[in-house]
């Protein structure tokens, strides 16, 4: 028996005419769910998002207002997009306008419609409504492609950032400091000191790129995905996968340009105390050695911290860009 207040809930859901409008709520909660898990994609491992200092309850407040904010402007976003896919601008989709990962599905738009002669589609033959899943299986292939593309932009950018991480380690190896991970009491922890400084150094300079926030460059391109990917039809192209694999060698390059002037600079120090020794065999060269690489990587660290912010400003908006083109081949 259903309680006083289930039944006129019934009898409400039950009746013909409210019935397309809980259709319409059910599927504007669906489409939520799928913008919160594409946001939380890029909340789960984009630079500073996805940092362990960010506490995982603030970043859950952040992907919830985001997706709440995001979920209203999609039919926009999907008219935005099919006016750059429209390149003549008549208001019709034809199959020479649409790049080869959206082939496929202008193929299956096309045979919906029925009609025997390829004349284009309008924007609502293509992008078809969001229909709710009718089992979780489903739901979980479709979850799993639009936390993948959120996954993937911020895979990439952190990539490039992460260069500097390794730079700081190559540094701390040839000055001594990379000691201090192997005599680590903490044996659960293993983290390069300069490596760790130069990483946060290249997070704030992301942050404080002009004249917007690499941030909210990041946010705005996955943003920008849901003009040729609606919620519900999120893939990862192969090209998105060759790019990340390129900007893994960006990273090794950003890496060894960082890392360089200290390099050469302790070979420079290596090369003088190597003679110093031979020369003058009463000077204990190691107890020497360990300040004075200390003392010239300081210093070399302090003059080249503005060409490493450069080469995050010159890399953090390019990499962002080929990801967006990657993502959503516009």
């Amino acid at each position: 028996m259903p309680s006083l207040l289930e039944a006129p809930l019934l009898q409400a859901l039950s009746d013909a005419a409210l019935r397309p409008l809980f259709d319409a709520a059910m599927a504007q909660f669906h489409a939520f769910t799928l913008v919160l898990v594409r946001m939380s994609g890029l909340m789960t491992i984009g630079p500073l998002f996805g940092q362990s200092i960010v506490p995982a309850n603030a970043r859950v407040l952040l992907v919830l207002a985001m997706s709440l904010l995001i979920t209203p402007t999609l039919a926009s976003q999907t008219s935005a997009g099919f006016r750059k896919l429209d390149v003549n601008g008549d208001g019709l989709l034809t199959r020479n306008e649409v790049p080869e990962p959206l082939l496929d599905r202008y193929d299956r738009a096309f045979a919906r419609t029925g009609r025997p002669i390829d004349d284009g589609l309008a924007a609502h033959e293509f992008f078809r409504r969001l229909a709710v899943p009718r089992t979780i299986v489903e739901y979980a292939w479709i979850a799993i492609g639009e936390f993948a593309l959120g996954l993937v932009l911020g895979l990439g950018v952190f990539t490039v950032l992460s260069g500097l991480q390794l730079a700081g380690e190559m540094i701390d190896q040839q000055t001594g400091i990379g000691l201090a991970e192997v005599f680590n009491p903490g044996l659960d922890t293993n983290t390069s000191i300069t490596g760790q400084f130069l990483y946060l150094f290249g997070v704030t300079v992301f942050l404080l790129m002009e004249p917007f926030g690499g941030h909210l460059l990041m946010v705005s391109a996955l943003v920008e995905t849901f003009q040729t990917l609606p919620a519900g039809e999120a893939f990862v192209s192969v090209a998105a996968i060759d790019l990340l694999r390129d900007l893994v060698h960006q990273s090794l390059v950003i890496a060894v340009q960082v890392a360089a002037p200290a390099l050469a600079a302790m070979s420079l120090v290596a090369l003088t105390t190597g003679f110093l020794g031979h020369t003058v065999p009463q000077i204990n060269v190691l107890v020497i050695g360990f300040p004075v690489r200390a003392m010239v990587n300081l210093g070399v660290l302090a003059l080249s911290l503005s060409g490493a912010a450069r080469i995050v400003v010159d890399a953090i908006p390019t990499a962002i860009d080929a990801l967006r083109e990657a993502l959503a081949f516009v």
